[in-house]
């Protein structure tokens, strides 16, 4: 009975640990279970991501634009020793390898800076790269050289870095045409003597110091013969001594030779080549800009001058009024175009300024809309010239002298010495009577005779007032025209119609008074009498027999 009780007790432990066994497989599966149908945090995507962004070089060399840029930063610094850090050197050919890390950084810093027009916003930004270049994965375009012969394709490449990550730098395959690239982009000797007599690693804004010799010493030279030649071209085209003669030289040998020296050290510093910071500031023309708004500006200057000359040369002294205002408006629009231009040049999204700049344009001709039909009343009376100061005009009622046309009345002398205002888009759409515009002046009074004038008479009358009008000085003879036209209720009427050849008012009414007193001498001498403006009764007393 003891043995039976032992062989119990040992098979509940047997059982125990059956059951115990049992219970640990089955939490095992369920764990496994649940493990395989709930992902784990480190392979869902966002923890790639996370893993991705996690990573940083201590170079910036995790993407091809931050790679690039940082190579770049180091060679405009001229830190060439930190620029191999971008650059694969592994597997070099022997004709590479015979040259350091750091010329061949100094060496590819001037082939880019040559040859390459650097843009390093077309780089990817993505640790992969380019996914649809057509280049194997490990691999970006980096930029494209050109020399007479065939074009250079540049390569990015992605490398193992640390802790099995992996990096971007120049492809070896790039770095291995570096020294050939160098001999074909390399200087004139001339060029190289110099660059050979002064620091290499000197500079302002990454230009090497050798380059901004040459250009200001170019500048220096070229300056005075551009200005010698702006100053004979000013000769040609206007002589000494003439009103626009100092406009034209100051037009030729300020602006205009400056512009000649740009152009010719522009093409001097693209041929010396440029750094990334320098293209840019390059690309944004600043100074071109403002030489060409320097042009436009004298160019209104000159034809303002022009026209005034022109003005005065016809009498019309005021008439530089109107063109103060205008040139100081083509002057705003000119700047305006310029500086949007330069925004645009420095990259700037401008489509958004000049929206604005239209809307606010329409509300302001808007708000504006009274002076500026005014202006372009003005205007219209400058153009059409229609009258000028000094003028006898009539308008509507108003008969008097043109004192002023400014720009937004035009002021009228009567001839009682009042002054009337009238707006000038008024009156450029009114009809205007100018008196000072006739080139001769009719004289075509009216003479009334008596009715006891004979018949004798009026013809003695008649050519006598037409031998002394044809004998007159100031009397176009081809116009005079004398004849006895009617009979009025008091009197016998004659029509003179003759042309005075006087266009001043003064002028003619001295003509006239002339001819006045030679018609009365002429109705005197032929015994007849001008008609009073009367009924006059003739009475006859005689012996003849009265009608039955």
């Amino acid at each position: 009975m003891p043995e039976l009780k032992i062989a119990l007790s040992k098979n509940k432990i047997s059982f125990c640990k059956a059951t115990l066994l049992i219970g640990l497989l089955a939490c095992s599966c369920w764990v496994n279970t649940t493990l395989a149908f709930e992902p784990s945090p480190l392979d869902t995507p966002s923890s790639k991501a996370t893993e991705d962004v996690v990573f940083k070089d201590n170079l910036g060399r995790d993407t091809p634009r931050s790679s690039f840029s940082g190579f770049l930063s180091a060679t405009e610094n001229f830190d060439y020793e930190l620029a191999v850090e971008f650059m694969d050197l592994r597997n070099l050919p022997f004709s590479t390898r015979k040259h350091d890390g750091e010329e061949l950084a100094r060496q590819f810093d001037f082939v880019i800076k040559r040859g390459m027009r650097i843009n390093v916003d077309h780089l990817s930004s993505d640790v992969n790269g380019q996914v649809v270049d057509g280049l194997p994965e490990y691999r970006d375009e980096l930029g494209r050289l050109v020399d007479d012969e065939a074009e250079q394709v540049l390569y990015l490449q992605r490398v193992p870095g640390v802790d099995n990550n992996y990096i971007w730098k120049i492809s070896n395959a790039s770095v291995a045409h570096i020294p050939e690239l160098y001999d074909y982009f390399s200087y004139p000797d001339w060029i190289e003597n110099i660059r050979s007599h002064l620091p290499a690693d000197s500079g302002f804004l990454g230009i090497e110091l050798f380059k901004w010799v040459i250009i200001l010493t170019a500048t220096v030279i070229l300056l005075p013969l551009f200005w010698l030649l702006g100053f004979a071209l000013s000769w040609l085209i206007s002589r000494p001594g003439s009103p626009l003669h100092l406009p034209v030289r100051r037009l030729f040998t300020r602006p205009v030779a400056i512009l000649g020296v740009m152009l010719v050290t522009g093409n001097l510093i693209r041929e010396l080549g440029l750094n990334a910071t320098a293209q840019s500031i390059a690309e944004t023309r600043t100074i071109l800009t403002v030489v060409i708004v320097w042009i436009v500006f004298s160019l209104i200057d000159l034809f303002r001058a022009r026209r005034r000359e022109q003005f005065l040369a016809q009498g019309r002294a005021d008439a530089h009024i109107l063109g103060r205002p205008m040139a100081n408006a083509l002057k705003l629009f000119t700047l305006l175009v310029g500086v949007l231009v330069w925004m645009a040049n420095a990259g700037i999204d401008i489509t958004t300024l000049v929206a604005g700049l239209g809307i606010g344009g329409l509300a302001l001709a808007l708000a504006l809309q009274k002076p500026i039909e005014d202006l372009l009343g003005a205007v219209s009376l400058y153009s059409q010239q229609p009258m000028s100061t000094g003028d006898l005009c009539k308008y509507g009622n108003v008969l008097g002298r043109i004192e002023e046309i400014g720009l937004r009345t035009t002021r009228i002398r009567t001839l009682n010495d009042t002054l009337v205002s009238v707006p000038n888009c008024i009156i450029a759409h009114g009809a205007i009577e100018n008196y000072s515009a006739r080139q001769k002046m009719l004289y075509h009074p009216e003479l009334p005779l008596r009715f006891d004038t004979t018949g004798e008479q009026m013809q003695t009358i008649i050519d006598g007032i037409n031998d002394m009008a044809r004998g007159h000085e100031k009397v176009i003879t081809d116009s005079v025209r004398i004849r006895f036209t009617h009979y009025t209720e008091n009197a016998m009427v004659i029509k003179a119609r003759i042309y005075v050849d006087e266009s001043d008012f003064s002028g003619y009414l001295a003509v006239v008074n002339d001819l006045n007193l030679s018609i009365m001498k002429i109705v005197e001498d032929a015994g007849a009498k001008f008609s009073q403006g009367a009924r006059t009764i003739m009475l006859q007393t005689g012996t003849e027999p009265q009608p039955a």
